[in-house]
């Protein structure tokens, strides 16, 4: 007899059959999986896509650049893989795999840090607002145009915020006794109209009358006479730099910086790293939003979905931020601000990257021969949104894991591409292979 799960019209996750996951039979096979929510885990499939856009066939393997390797072996000769569900079915993950743990360039890995990133967040920020302090979120941008290279607009940000934190007019507004520090969260984003956009969120942990009186406008934004005078300082920093004219002084002044209370800062909190940072869950699916249906741009993970549908500029693109990021922070706090409020060192990216978190738990384990079947037949996404939905109970997981990796290996190998899996109702499985022109 064989069992083929299935999806209603209506987006359910009905299994075809009851209980908790597939709790199959004596001589039952899984014939079909289709597992809903399956778009949130196309991260692993644009990582693969980073990976064959950074590869560079003059070079060695051990010369490449470390996202191509991501997810494609077993980290430990020997071991096994631990595959890690949340225990919500809201996601799943394997561990124990090959990592670049790259910030920047792998979506994949990106997920994971943010989520650390997040909760480290989230615990300094509820530290000091007990302890009777504040939090602002001040946003640090300044006038782009489209053609200007990445790489040389970057070093020349990185100028200008040192200049506007060294200046007088930050020292006493901000000054000892008043801020207590921040966490700097570097981004960048690209539109067709005005090209590169890096901007600079400071989360600002200070006291609760640190911008004194203050009125909100639109979007949450204060303002107050100190802020105004902010503006004029970070306008100055960024004439010194060379990344602003003097008849752009206007511009600046009413879009360069811009302070928000601290609703706003934990929303901010409350979104890092999730879709809404990537546009992922939004903008994936919607090349209109090229077209400038999104006037603050794309995340640079969202070029990797342009590419794949193959877009050589987004390719281009994608390859100018990796070369112009590699070895820049995302993240940073004011030294010793982590330790006081969360009691905790700071952690690297490799570590936040290995870290488990608490709503985790093993559903299973594959060998690295597993891990190649879903390689090969690019089914590596549908599987961790299958062991999500479907393998939440302990009883049964390694054996509905089993029986997922039993039918993925009568699934052909592809060449390039991507795989597309689709449920017919009658109870079989087709597979649609997606040629993207590259074979990898």
């Amino acid at each position: 007899m064989s069992v083929a799960l299935h999806a209603v019209e209506n987006g359910s996750n009905n299994l075809g059959i009851s209980g908790k996951s597939i709790n199959r039979q004596q001589n039952q096979e899984v014939t079909g999986v289709f597992a809903p929510g399956e778009a949130k885990f196309r991260k692993y499939a644009l990582t693969r896509r980073a990976g064959s856009i950074l590869y560079n066939p003059d070079l060695a393997a051990h010369q490449q650049h470390r996202t191509c390797w991501c997810h494609r072996g077993v980290a430990n000769a020997g071991d096994s893989v631990a595959v890690y569900r949340n225990d919500d079915g809201s996601n799943a993950r394997m561990h124990g795999v090959t990592t670049c743990k790259s910030v920047w360039t792998c979506p994949t890995c990106s997920a994971k840090i943010c989520a650390v990133r997040q909760a480290e967040l989230a615990q300094g920020m509820k530290a000091w607002v007990e302890q009777g302090g504040y939090v602002f979120l001040m946003t640090l941008t300044f006038p782009h145009e489209n053609g200007e290279a990445l790489a040389e607009i970057l070093p020349a940000f990185t100028k200008a915020k040192a200049h506007f934190k060294n200046s007088k007019t930050y020292k006493r507004i901000l000054a000892k006794g008043i801020r207590k520090g921040s966490v700097s969260s570097l981004e960048v984003t690209r539109g067709d109209r005005n090209g590169w956009h890096p901007h600079q969120h400071d989360l600002v942990f200070c006291t609760p009358d640190a911008f004194g009186d203050t009125r909100e406008g639109d979007g949450g934004r204060l303002a107050s006479r100190l802020i105004d005078e902010l503006k004029e300082a970070w306008y100055m920093a960024l004439r010194k730099s060379g990344l602003c004219e003097q008849s752009e002084m206007s511009d600046v002044l009413a879009h360069g910086l811009d302070v928000r209370g601290g609703q706003f800062a934990a929303e901010y909190i409350a979104k890092f790293g999730k879709d809404q940072k990537w546009g992922l869950s939004r903008e994936v699916t919607m090349h209109a939003a090229k077209v400038g249906t999104d006037n603050k741009g794309a995340h640079p993970f969202q070029l990797l979905a342009w590419a794949d549908e193959g877009d050589t500029d987004a390719v281009a693109q994608f390859r100018e931020y990796a070369e112009a990021f590699e070895g820049k922070r995302m993240l940073s706090w004011s030294r010793g601000l982590k330790k006081e409020l969360t009691g905790a060192d700071e952690t690297t990216d490799e570590q936040a990257a290995d870290q488990v978190l608490p709503e985790e738990s093993v559903a299973g384990r594959i060998d690295s021969e597993a891990l190649a079947v879903l390689q090969s037949r690019r089914l590596l996404p549908n599987f961790l949104a299958y062991v999500a939905a479907y393998c939440g109970n302990p009883e049964t997981a390694q054996a509905d894991i089993d029986a997922y990796l039993e039918f993925a290996r009568t699934r052909p190998r592809v060449a390039g591409g991507q795989v597309k899996v689709k449920m017919h109702y009658k109870g079989f499985m087709h597979v649609d292979r997606e040629v993207n022109g590259r074979k990898d």
